[in-house]
Order: C-alpha cells, then sequence, then structure tokens
C-alpha cells in the first residue's frame, strides 16, 4: 500500500467519523425538538385554560350579538389572552423537527451514495 493509497483510506474514515457525527447530532436535534414540542403544549392548554382565552371564545356561541356589536374589544380581548410563547415554542419545535427529519434524510441519502460509489 503506497502513500496515496492510506492518504486516502484516511480521508475515508475521516468523512465516515464526520458523517456520524452529524447524524448523531441531527438525531439528538430531533429528541430535544420533540421534548420541547410536548413540554409546549402541556403550557400551551395549562395557558389556555388559566388566561381566560376559552371564556372569551364561548362568548362567540352565547353571545353573538354582543360580540358583533363589540367586535373590536372583542378581538383585542382575544389577542390579549392568547397563550403566545406557549404557542411559539410549540411551532419552534416543530420547526426544528422538520429541519432535522430532512437532515436525517439528507445524511442517510449521503451514506448510500457513499456505499453504492464503493460497490463499483
Amino acid at each position: 500500500m503506497g502513500l496515496a493509497q492510506a492518504i486516502l483510506v484516511r480521508i475515508e474514515r475521516r468523512e465516515q467519523r464526520n458523517l456520524i457525527i452529524k447524524i448523531v447530532a441531527t438525531v439528538c436535534v430531533f429528541g430535544i425538538s420533540l421534548l420541547v414540542i410536548w413540554a409546549g403544549f402541556g403550557d400551551f392548554r395549562t395557558g389556555l385554560a388559566q388566561s381566560g382565552f376559552l371564556q372569551f371564545g364561548s362568548l362567540l356561541f352565547s353571545d353573538f350579538s354582543l360580540i358583533a356589536a363589540n367586535l373590536p374589544e372583542f378581538l383585542l380581548s382575544m389577542i390579549e389572552t392568547f397563550p403566545l410563547f406557549s404557542a411559539a415554542a410549540i411551532f419552534g419545535g416543530v420547526a426544528f423537527a422538520i429541519w432535522s427529519v430532512a437532515a436525517m434524510f439528507d445524511e442517510f441519502s449521503a451514506v448510500e451514495r457513499r456505499r453504492f460509489s464503493a460497490s463499483r
């Protein structure tokens, strides 16, 4: 085995190690994002129950004429009582979960491309 072959083998091992590290990192990001979604959803449910958002929303069905007469105030009350931080946590968790799944598919396809090119 010559020097050029030894260098190519070393480069191949380093690329494989970097690919494994990338896969492990994206799996960790995916797991953390699922935890953020789960915690955010629990906080969102609690926030909806405690903030009065559902009580204001129930006025839509019980006193529609009152809401129609005071629509701007009703809309502001709904916006004020919406648990925005919890909804943002859920949205952020979903965004990171989608990104990490896409990155995992990309990295696994890189593994398959390497296997295919190595078998030729």
